[in-house]
C-alpha cells in the first residue's frame, strides 16, 4: 500500500513538474520573442544592443527551438516511464536528458535553469539504483548534487565568466505596464518549480521510511511466527517420541511379553516333570522351544516395522543416496556422496543407526546450518569411519540438542563415538569399531 502511494504521488509530483517548466519554457522564451518584436517596433534597437552584454540570435529561432528540444525530452521521460526501475544511473538515457538540459537551457540563453530540478527528479526516480534499500545512502548525495548544479547554472553567476543576452534588460525595454507582471511572473514560476520538487522529494522519503517501518514490523511478526513454529515443532517431537515410546511398549507387551510369559510358564512346568515323567518333560521343552522361536520371529517383524522406509527395499547405499535426492530436490542442496562399504555387511541394527545418524545430519545442515553444499564419506580403515561436513554457519559455541544427543545414543549402542567441530562450517566425524572381523 505504502509502495502504491509512493507511485502515485511520485506520478503526480512528475506531471505537475513537466507542466511548471513547459509554461516557465514558453514564459521565458516568449519574453525575448515579444520584447525583440517590441523594441524593434518602437525603434529601441540600437540601445537595446547597447545594453546587451552578447548579441542573442533570432528569437523565433530559439522560441521553437526550446518547444521542439523539450518535447523529445518528454519522450525520453515517457521512455523511462515505461521502463521502471530497469535503466541505469549510468544509462545512455539519462546521457540523452542531460544533454537536452543542455541545449534548452542554452536555446533559452541561461535564462531558465529550473529545468535541471524536473530532470533529476526524473532520474532520482526512474532509475534503478535508487528504488533499493542498499542504495537509498546515495539519496541524500544525489539531491545536493542537483541543488549544487541548480545553483552554479544561476544566470548571474554565469554571467560573471561567460556573455549572455540577460532576460531582465529585454524585460526593462517592455511597456512599463506590464514589466512588473512580467518579472513577477518569471520568479513565481522558478519558485514553484522549486517547491514542488521539494514537496515531491519530501513526500516520496517520507514514503520510503514508512515503507521500512513496515517491513521492519512484517519482519518482527516473522521472527514472532518463526519462534511459535520453532515452540510448536519442539512439542509434536515430544508428542511423537512419547507416542513412539508407548508403541514399543505395546509391541514389547504384545511379543516378547507373551513370549517370556509362556516361556516361563514351560520352564516351571519341566522342573516339576523333569524327576516324574523325563518323556513329558522333553515334549515341554518341545512346546518351549516353539515359543521361542514364534518371539523371535515376532521381535524381528516388529524392528523391520521400526526400520525407515528407504531401507526397507533397498541397501544402505541405495537407501542413503535415496534421501540425498529427496534433500538436494526441496532444498536446493549439493551434496557430495563417497560411498566405501560396499564390501560390508552391516546387520539391520548398525544400518538403522548409520542411516539414521546421516539423516540427521543432513536435517541440521540444513535447518540450522542453513548449508549450501555437504560432503558425506563413508570410508574403512582400522574401523569404518563416517565423516559429514558443510559450509553452514558452524557454531561458535556448541549446544547439544535432542537431535545431537540422539546420534550419540544411537552411536553408543554400537559402540560408535561421535566428534563434532567448527571447521568452516559443521563437521562430524563418526568411528565404528569392527567387533568381530571385518564383515561383523
Amino acid at each position: 500500500m505504502a509502495i502504491m502511494r509512493r507511485n502515485k504521488s511520485i506520478f503526480y509530483s512528475k506531471i505537475s513538474l513537466m507542466i511548471i517548466n513547459f509554461i516557465a519554457i514558453v514564459y521565458n522564451a516568449s519574453i525575448y520573442l515579444f520584447a525583440t518584436n517590441y523594441v524593434v517596433a518602437k525603434g529601441y534597437a540600437h540601445s537595446l544592443l547597447g545594453r546587451l552584454d552578447a548579441i542573442p540570435g533570432s528569437p523565433s529561432f530559439s522560441f521553437w527551438m526550446a518547444i521542439a528540444f523539450y518535447a523529445c525530452l518528454l519522450f525520453v521521460f515517457y521512455y523511462r516511464e515505461k521502463h521502471p526501475n530497469q535503466l541505469s544511473v549510468y544509462d545512455k538515457v539519462t546521457i540523452i536528458e542531460i544533454l537536452l538540459m543542455l541545449v534548452i537551457f542554452s536555446v533559452l540563453h541561461s535564462s531558465y535553469n529550473g529545468l535541471i530540478l524536473l530532470v533529476f527528479a526524473d532520474i532520482f526516480y526512474g532509475s534503478k539504483e535508487f528504488n533499493t534499500s542498499k542504495d537509498r545512502k546515495y539519496w541524500f548525495s544525489f539531491i545536493i548534487l542537483s541543488f549544487s548544479i541548480l545553483l552554479l547554472s544561476n544566470y548571474d553567476l554565469m554571467s560573471l565568466f561567460v556573455k549572455l543576452p540577460s532576460l531582465d534588460t529585454y524585460i526593462r525595454f517592455c511597456p512599463e505596464s506590464i514589466r512588473m507582471a512580467l518579472l513577477f511572473g518569471k520568479n513565481f514560476l522558478f519558485s514553484l518549480n522549486l517547491v514542488v520538487f521539494m514537496i515531491s522529494m519530501l513526500f516520496y522519503i517520507l514514503s520510503a521510511m514508512t515503507e521500512k517501518h513496515h517491513i521492519e514490523e512484517e519482519l518482527q511478526m516473522a521472527a514472532q511466527a518463526n519462534r511459535e513454529l520453532n515452540s510448536y515443532l519442539a512439542l509434536s517431537e515430544k508428542i511423537a517420541e512419547d507416542r513412539e515410546r508407548k508403541r514399543i511398549a505395546r509391541e514389547i507387551h504384545d511379543t516378547l511379553g507373551h513370549a517370556l510369559t509362556g516361556i516361563s510358564a514351560g520352564i516351571d512346568a519341566v522342573k516339576v516333570l523333569v524327576d516324574i515323567d523325563k518323556d513329558r518333560a522333553k515334549e515341554q521343552l518341545q512346546n518351549v522351544s516353539v515359543v521361542v522361536r514364534d518371539g523371535i520371529r515376532d521381535v524381528r517383524g516388529s524392528l523391520n516395522k521400526m526400520r525407515p522406509g528407504a531401507l526397507e527395499n533397498n541397501s544402505l547405499k541405495e537407501a542413503l543416496l535415496k534421501i540425498i535426492r529427496e534433500y538436494e530436490a526441496i532444498s536446493n542442496l549439493e551434496t557430495h556422496f563417497r560411498y566405501e562399504w560396499d564390501t560390508i555387511d552391516l546387520d539391520v541394527a548398525k544400518e538403522d543407526i548409520v542411516f539414521r545418524v546421516i539423516q540427521e545430519s543432513i536435517t541440521n545442515s540444513v535447518r540450522h546450518g542453513h548449508a549450501k553444499t555437504v560432503w558425506i564419506e563413508l570410508l574403512e580403515e582400522e574401523n569404518y569411519i563416517m565423516t559429514i561436513q558443510d559450509d553452514g554457519v558452524g557454531f561458535d559455541e556448541l549446544h547439544y540438542g535432542y537431535g545431537l544427543k540422539q546420534m550419540q545414543e544411537r552411536l553408543a549402542i554400537i559402540g560408535g563415538s561421535v566428534h563434532f567441530e567448527n571447521r568452516n562450517g559443521f563437521y562430524t566425524y563418526i568411528e565404528i569399531p569392527k567387533i568381530g572381523g571385518k564383515n561383523d
